[in-house]
């Protein structure tokens, strides 16, 4: 899916924003370079996949720091890749645990971009790590997502809706709906 939308010339993501009046507007697609990625152990494929396809499709090579739980996925799905025929040197599976390889990865001076997706704590070291060389960074820190249920909501289906959001995959889920917002007065009413 990313390589198609790189390669077609008529995809909304390679057009330049147009502008009014006489200015020079210009795109340029560039690679960052080297993309560090450090993932939790919650859905180590899922995470994965969506951290390797977007910087490799476009243009990046990558270093991944799978979570130390779940080093097993990662490394398989490297040797996939390999098999598939992605030159060697394009993507990199570094496992080993957050104070050691994944300090390392954030603070080398070769890595140009550093995403990160966990707790805000480790989320502060990296910055901290990050802003040596002044990289890149991305945090993905999870969060209080709320479920707002509207008075005029179906309740049943805001009821099973709210427990799916806050107990899918044990409430290990950085979007989990840990908040619960009722709105006691519906859109419709006038008074």
């Amino acid at each position: 899916m990313f390589i198609k939308m790189l390669r077609d010339p008529e995809n909304e993501f390679r057009v330049t924003i147009p502008v009014r009046g006489e200015f020079l507007n210009y795109t340029i697609r560039e690679p960052v370079g080297v993309v560090g990625q450090i993932i939790p152990w919650n859905f180590p494929l899922l995470m994965a996949v969506w951290k390797i396809a977007p910087a490799i499709a476009c243009g990046n090579t990558m270093v991944l720091k799978p979570a130390e739980q779940t080093p097993l996925t990662a490394l398989r799905f490297g040797e996939i890749c390999q098999e598939a025929g992605l030159p060697d040197g394009v993507l990199n599976i570094v496992p080993g645990y957050g104070p050691t390889a994944g300090a390392a990865l954030a603070e080398h001076m070769d890595v140009d971009k550093i995403a990160f997706t966990g707790e805000y704590i480790t989320g502060r070291l990296i910055m901290k790590a990050a802003s040596r060389n002044l990289k890149r960074v991305s945090l993905e820190l999870g969060g209080k997502s709320p479920n707002i249920v509207f008075a005029d909501s179906d309740i049943d289906s805001a009821v099973n809706g709210a427990m799916t959001g806050i107990f899918f995959n044990q409430g290990e889920v950085c979007c989990a709906g840990s908040r619960l917002f009722l709105i006691v007065f519906s859109a419709t009413d006038t008074n």
